[in-house]
């Protein structure tokens, strides 16, 4: 059997007293306090639970009193389980992501909506298909239709839009996840991009590579910026010198246009010194994959990616999706709860061998 999502366990925990008779009409249901001291969950959780509850006629919340089983409640009538509640009577939930062709923001999307269900919430998905002008709509869009607060992961090309500030300035309950922007006061969720870079980087170096091709999008978005600076980072600790004419960024319209290949093997076919590649991107391991493949004297190439590009004989550094979901949800509902405490939530990450 299924088990229920955190909210419904609530309400059929308080259902099932009613209808043994371990709680009459009139009589006080726990507080909030204790609910979520019982059942470990947030506030808004069982707020949610105990509103569905009153909705339907069971409980009476009292402001300032409490909560207590309906005086004129027929207790024969009870169903149980409840009766299921539509998406839309939940309280709502924005979630803007800008693709859904990678495989990390797929889970991110499942997971979020797992931990979302759970609390009693409703997600509502927006795609922003890498256009910060769509970014800005979205979330005009979906504050006005009253969401309780939004996940947001930015576009690739990073920009300190009016819609994004206004979020932070407005103190309105936000968590921005795997990118974000740097120097203003928000929630924040990422990987430990930096480490994740330094630990696969420094695993090269000790195999003997010293010309590592360094490939990714244009140097857009914080996750890159970091990813590098990890690169980087593991060179410097070994005091050995880095040649960046081996670093290849590739401009994000050939990127989403059909060059993409060859330009990157455009690039490998120019740089004969190569002996291992790190990708930062899946995307961008895949295409590196095939690109090396296409040459004969590159073939000896050992390629590490950040992101599990899913080619079997490819190591990686592996993101837990399902800990950033779980997070930035926690974190959000801190804020619906009126805690305001921006802070920058790293991810650990793990180095994968094939």
């Amino acid at each position: 059997m299924k088990k229920l999502v955190l909210y419904k366990q609530i309400q059929e925990d308080i259902v099932q007293k009613i209808k043994s008779g371990q709680l009459r009409p009139t009589d006080r249901v726990p507080s909030e306090q204790e609910l979520m001291d019982e059942f470990k969950v947030s506030k808004i959780t069982v707020k949610n639970a105990l509103t569905q509850l009153a909705d339907e006629g069971l409980i009476i919340r009292v402001q300032g009193k409490g909560t207590f089983v309906s005086s004129s409640l027929d207790i024969s009538s009870i169903d149980s389980p409840l009766s299921p509640h539509s998406a839309s009577s939940l309280p709502l939930i924005g979630f803007i992501i800008p693709t859904m062709v990678t495989r990390v923001i797929q889970k991110l999307v499942d997971y979020t909506e797992q931990f979302l269900s759970e609390a009693g919430l409703s997600m509502v998905l927006s795609i922003t298909r890498e256009s910060s002008s769509i970014e800005s709509n979205a979330i005009r869009t979906l504050t006005g239709l009253g969401v309780k607060g939004l996940i947001v992961f930015p576009t690739e090309d990073e920009k300190y839009n009016e819609s994004l500030l206004r979020l932070s300035l407005d103190k309105f309950p936000c968590v921005f996840i795997d990118r974000y922007l740097r120097n203003i006061e928000t929630y924040t969720i990422t990987s430990d991009n930096y480490g994740g870079a330094y630990k696969a980087v420094s695993h090269l170096l000790s195999k003997g590579h010293h010309q590592i091709a360094l490939i990714s999008p244009e140097n857009a978005n914080t996750a890159i910026e970091d990813r590098t600076l990890g690169f980087e980072k593991a060179y410097t600790d070994r005091g050995i010198s880095i040649d960046k004419s081996l670093w290849c960024h590739i401009p994000l319209d050939i990127l989403r246009g059909k060059q993409a290949l060859d330009y990157v093997s455009d690039f490998l076919q120019g740089h004969s010194g190569i002996s291992a590649a790190f990708s930062l991107t899946e995307e961008t391991a895949r295409l590196t994959s095939a690109a090396i493949s296409r040459l004969n004297n590159h073939s000896n190439i050992d390629l590490l990616s950040f992101d599990n590009p899913h080619l079997s004989f490819v190591a990686y550094v592996q993101q837990d999706e399902q800990e950033m979901a779980r997070t930035a949800v926690k974190l959000l509902l801190e804020q619906i709860e009126n805690i305001y405490s921006p802070k920058n939530a790293v991810i650990p990450v793990q180095l994968i061998f094939p």
